[in-house]
C-alpha cells in the first residue's frame, strides 16, 4: 500500500505544480482574448464608415452608368443621322457629277456647233464673193 499512497502524493503534486504552472498561461490567454476583442470592435468602427463610402460610390457610380447608357441611344441616333446625311451628300454629289458631264458635254457640242456654222458661213461668204 505505501507504492499506492507514494504514487497518489506525487500525482497529487504533479497536479499542484501543473495548476500553479497554468494559471499564468490562463492568464495571459485571459489578456489575449480581451486584447483581441477590443482590436476587432477597433476594426468594426473602421469598417462601417469604409462601407458606407463604398456604397456611396457604388450608387454615384450607378448613376454615372445609368446616364452614360441613356446618352448612348442618342449618340446612336446621331451616328445615324449623320449616316443617312452622308448618303445624302453622297447622292447630290452624284447628281451634280452627272450633270457637269451632261453640261461639260454639251457645252463641247455646242462649241463644236458654233465652229461648223463659222466655218459654213464663212465659205458660204467666200463663195458669193467670188461669184
Amino acid at each position: 500500500m505505501l507504492l499506492l499512497e507514494i504514487t497518489s502524493a506525487v500525482t497529487a503534486v504533479t497536479l499542484v505544480v501543473l495548476a500553479i504552472c497554468l494559471i499564468p498561461v490562463l492568464m495571459e490567454m485571459k489578456k489575449a482574448a480581451i486584447s483581441l476583442r477590443s482590436v476587432a470592435e477597433s476594426l468594426q468602427e473602421e469598417v462601417k464608415p469604409l462601407i458606407k463610402e463604398l456604397r456611396e460610390t457604388v450608387a454615384d457610380i450607378q448613376v454615372v452608368t445609368n446616364s452614360a447608357a441613356a446618352n448612348a441611344d442618342g449618340v446612336n441616333m446621331l451616328l445615324s443621322e449623320l449616316g443617312h446625311a452622308g448618303h445624302n451628300i453622297r447622292m447630290i454629289n452624284k447628281v451634280i457629277g452627272i450633270a457637269s458631264e451632261v453640261v461639260a458635254g454639251s457645252s463641247a457640242w455646242m462649241t463644236g456647233a458654233k465652229v461648223a456654222g463659222k466655218y459654213i458661213a464663212d465659205r458660204l461668204m467666200k463663195i458669193k464673193n467670188r461669184g
